[in-house]
């Protein structure tokens, strides 16, 4: 094995904590066409902190991410927020870049402290209230925030933070990397009924699954268009999950989210 293989292997190992990165022998049939158009209905149209449905939301133009160093490590974590980009680059479709500053990206990756959680989410998330800023603090280990274009849907900007000293206290750092930048793609909530996910909280995966990569897929396919509804995108998600079918990308899903991006490099 080469040096480079088993140092991230190695690494990988000591960030993931316990966290889990085989399927559970209980989890949910997820790979039918009715089941896969539900989960992307419950991850892409809805919103963790409303009761709202949303349009569909995803990037048209270019993401150029900016890290915000505010803790060491910064080769590592380069390294992991790199590999993830270009894992979810490949699904996807888009040119996701690192921009040479922070005024010239629209995605922002925030590496902060819990101590400085207080003064960062402000200034990063905007004002907001109290009440909101307090709900997000208690209630979320990692963030992520989308700016939408008003009536179109797509995504104009983002911002991810993610407290590394509590991520890396309970194992998520990995996780956290994973699982926010890729709900700022436009899968933006979590729910219980996407199974095996990164959006379930029921779920210890870390890495993408098969489910995951199979949503980002429909989500960046041209016939959905964002600021679609519900009922004009739900039949041309149906046709989409059918050709999966008959492509048997139901049956190679988990292999090749297995094989990918961060989860390829724990191999």
């Amino acid at each position: 094995m080469k040096i480079a293989a088993l140092w991230h292997r190695m690494l990988l190992a000591v960030l993931l904590g316990g966290a889990s990165v085989a399927a559970g022998a209980d989890e949910a049939q997820w790979n039918s066409p009715a089941r896969l158009v539900d989960s992307f209905v419950e991850v892409a149209l809805k919103s963790t902190y409303s009761t709202r449905r949303n349009p569909v939301r995803k990037w048209i133009v270019p993401p150029r991410y900016f890290i915000v160093h505010g803790v060491g490590d910064v080769e590592l974590h380069r390294r992991l927020i790199g590999v993830h980009f270009q894992h979810l680059a490949g699904i996807t479709g888009l040119a996701i870049e690192p921009a040479a500053s922070v005024a010239a990206a629209n995605f922002l990756i925030v590496l902060t402290r819990e101590d400085r959680l207080e003064e960062d989410m402000p200034r990063y998330f905007g004002s907001g209230s109290a009440q909101q800023r307090a709900a997000l603090y208690r209630d979320s280990l990692c963030l992520a925030s989308i700016a939408v274009e008003r009536k179109k849907g797509s995504i104009v900007r983002a911002v991810v933070m993610i407290p590394v000293d509590r991520a890396r206290g309970s194992g998520d750092l990995v996780s956290c990397v994973v699982e926010e930048l890729t709900h700022a793609m436009g899968l933006p909530n979590d729910s219980p009924k996407v199974f095996p996910s990164i959006f379930s909280r029921k779920s210890t995966q870390a890495f993408l699954t098969g489910l995951d990569s199979l949503l980002l897929s429909m989500l960046y396919d041209p016939r959905v268009k964002p600021g679609m509804d519900e009922n004009t995108v739900r039949p041309i998600l149906q046709t989409i999950a059918a050709e999966y079918q008959r492509d048997k990308r139901f049956d190679s899903a988990e292999r090749i989210a297995a094989e990918s991006g961060l989860a390829g490099l724990d191999r």
